[in-house]
This record gives C-alpha cells, structure tokens and sequence, in this order.
C-alpha cells in the first residue's frame, strides 16, 4: 500500500486514501478484513497481529481515507 496508503494496483493493493472500499470502510469493516482476510485475497492477519494491533491498524487504516 506504500507508505502513504496510496496503494499498487499493479500488485493488487487498493488506494487507501479514498472513499472506495470494497469490502466496506468502517472501522468495523476494516478490522473484519484485517482479522479474517478477504476471499483469498488478503489473508487472515488475527493470528500474527492479535487483536489489539488489528484495531490500532483499523484505526490507522480508516483515518487514512477521513
């Protein structure tokens, strides 16, 4: 997603920064595709992260496009 949030969609990662979310961009949405990944395209990160860094990460991730 680059350092910026701005995304490759060459290499499939979406913009961040904008108000187009495919899977939903809530907070609440976002950490759902964080914890459990999105039809094999974005694997489940709940195991590596836990759950207190996927909700900074949400965090981080919806003020991105706020």
């Amino acid at each position: 997603y680059g350092a910026n949030g701005e995304g490759n969609q060459q290499l499939g990662a979406a913009n961040l920064t904008d108000d187009i979310w495919l899977y939903g961009g809530s907070r609440k949405k976002i950490t759902e595709s964080i914890l459990k990944g999105r039809n094999g395209v974005m694997p489940a990160h709940k195991e590596f992260l836990g759950e207190a860094k996927v909700h900074i990460l949400a965090a981080y991730l919806y003020s991105l496009s706020n």
